[in-house]
């Protein structure tokens, strides 16, 4: 009976440590394995015979029994820093190697859980798969452009809708602020043509809400942004009170229903709640964070993330 949980993720990761420690207090067998020790102690090894094959053998020297896992957590690995003594040419060629390498290990893990798939996190990520699975799902979405194209963005301007602009991509240090547009920003577009962005309709809110989503149960946390410094953009301001939240069932409904459309099993929700009562969908990061919610609200999720990754597929 497969029994191990295998977390992939960079050594350094403070949620990868925190549920390790939690699986091995419930008596879970895991095996950690970082991909930036690849180049050095630890090894992989993808093989086609008979059937497709995976063997690992890890930075302390002992082989990973991948037949005997029956979870993988897919938690932000990083891959190999390159030699910085190759050239641009090489360093670029030996990066998309490890790209390919690394994302083809998918493939080679049949019949086990993943959270989440990687190709499904790939997807996940991207703004435009989010927001249009958001809105099939039911869910309110902020009027949105994602272009390169100036015009557009003066004309969305022109019918009088309050907007905000933000980096299209995920958040890697230093996170990168949600800013209100402004008449003076109108001016400097022109630059836009050379690197895309998203500009939505600006969403007044009375509180933001945070959902951690950990299979079929979800984690509401409502964010009192309004009442701080930071009121576009929660995330730099945590000064704010943090506390639980009760979804309604309809929206829980369209959450879980977005997860069915990406095919991911955690994510975590950004929503904004207006001074209606509406909740509006901003954008779910499948493989986000949750220790400062867990540390802010003392909802357990750590706890719950370790239930869930014992759980059998």
């Amino acid at each position: 009976m497969n029994q191990t949980i295998l977390i992939v993720a960079d050594k350094r990761d403070f949620h990868a440590a925190a549920v390790s420690e939690a699986l091995k207090k419930r008596g879970e067998k895991v095996e950690w394995i970082d991909f930036t020790d690849l180049t050095e102690s630890c090894h992989m090894s993808l093989s086609i015979e008979q059937q497709p094959n995976a063997k690992i053998i890890s930075s302390s020297g002992h082989p990973v029994e991948l037949s005997e896992v029956k979870t993988i957590w897919w938690r932000r690995p990083k891959s190999p820093q390159e030699n910085s003594e190759l050239d641009d040419d090489t360093r670029n060629f030996v990066h998309g190697e490890w790209e390919h390498f690394l994302e083809s290990f998918e493939a080679f893990v049949p019949g086990v859980k993943w959270v989440n798939r990687p190709y499904a996190n790939r997807i996940a990520n991207r703004k435009g798969f989010q927001l249009t699975s958001a809105k099939e799902a039911g869910l309110r979405i902020p009027n949105t452009l994602m272009t390169n194209d100036p015009s557009a963005v003066r004309s969305l301007a022109d019918r009088g809708i309050p907007l905000v602009y933000k980096r299209i991509g995920g958040a890697p240090r230093p996170i990168t602020a949600t800013k209100e547009l402004l008449p003076s920003d109108l001016n400097r577009l022109d630059s836009l043509t050379q690197c895309p962005a998203i500009f939505q309709e600006r969403i007044e809110a009375s509180m933001d809400i945070r959902v951690t989503a950990i299979g079929h149960d979800l984690y509401a946390a409502e964010i009192d942004s309004q009442s701080g410094s930071s009121q576009l953009d929660w995330r730099f301001d945590h000064s704010v009170p943090f506390r639980p939240h009760s979804l309604d069932q309809e929206t829980s409904n369209s959450i879980r229903k977005v997860m069915e459309k990406l095919e991911i099993c955690y994510g975590a929700f950004d929503l904004r709640l207006t001074p209606e009562g509406e909740y509006v969908f901003l954008e779910v990061n499948p493989s986000g964070q949750f220790l400062f919610i867990e540390l802010l609200t003392e909802i357990p999720l750590t706890e719950h993330m370790a239930a869930y990754l014992s759980l059998s597929k």
